[in-house]
Formats: C-alpha cells, sequence, structure tokens
C-alpha cells in the first residue's frame, strides 16, 4: 500500500489562512485540525475581542464562526468579514435567526455537529462562489 502525500486532491486548502471563532475549546481544535488536514493554516480564537482584532488584521482567506460567544454573539466579527470582502461560515449549535441570514446572505449556516468531509466541501464550495 502506498501513502499519498500532499496533493491537491488531499490538500485543497492549500494556501489558506482559516480564522477559527469558537469558545467551546475541543470544537475548536476539531475544526483546527479538520483545517490543517485539508492544507490550511489556523488561526484560532475565543473571544469577540480576540476575533474582532483577528478579523480586522489577519491576513486571512476565510473564517469560521460560532454565532454565540458565551453572553455575547458574533454578528459584528461577522460584519468586520463581510466589509473586508472575507467569505464565511456561521457554525453553531442552533439554527440562525432570521435576521441574520437576512443580514449575511452570502455567509454559509451550518449546525453542529458536521461531519468533516461536508465542512471542507462547504468551505471549497464558499470559496468558490466567492471568486465568481
Amino acid at each position: 500500500m502506498t501513502r499519498r502525500t500532499g496533493t491537491e486532491r488531499d490538500t485543497p486548502l492549500q494556501g489558506m489562512w482559516i480564522l477559527v471563532v469558537d469558545d467551546e475549546p475541543l470544537i475548536a481544535l476539531d475544526l483546527e485540525e479538520t483545517f490543517r488536514e485539508a492544507g490550511a493554516q489556523v488561526i484560532k480564537t475565543s473571544t469577540l475581542h480576540s476575533a474582532r482584532e483577528a478579523a480586522e488584521n489577519s491576513d486571512i482567506s476565510a473564517a469560521v464562526l460560532d454565532f454565540r460567544l458565551g453572553n455575547e454573539t458574533a454578528e459584528s466579527v461577522a460584519e468586520i468579514l463581510a466589509g473586508r470582502g472575507i467569505p464565511f461560515i456561521f457554525y453553531s449549535g442552533q439554527s440562525p435567526p432570521d435576521h441574520l441570514r437576512n443580514k449575511f446572505r452570502r455567509a454559509r449556516y451550518l449546525v453542529k455537529p458536521v461531519q468533516q468531509r461536508v465542512f471542507v466541501k462547504t468551505f471549497l464550495d464558499m470559496m468558490r462562489d466567492a471568486s465568481l
């Protein structure tokens, strides 16, 4: 049996920098592993303050946002990303409110839990659509 090395199929997110914003450490680690296995570099934050700073100042390709961060929401982070033209996914344990879907029509929405392959496919679809 031959072990495959880093082909484009194995690492479809090669060269991307992805911001992961989630206040649940195990979920954040799982997302980080998923994206690293797909070839991406990851910036991981768990607080609204650090997420805003990363969204404003980091050279990122895309982001994943847990909508609820403790008692706060990541809506302000999404506004920064949308303003910079950076595509993002809301990844939450609950369905997003309608106002959010209306405000961020280009965003993708996934309800936890999601299989790794589905997450990567959604990311690739989002990045393809963003480049159109």
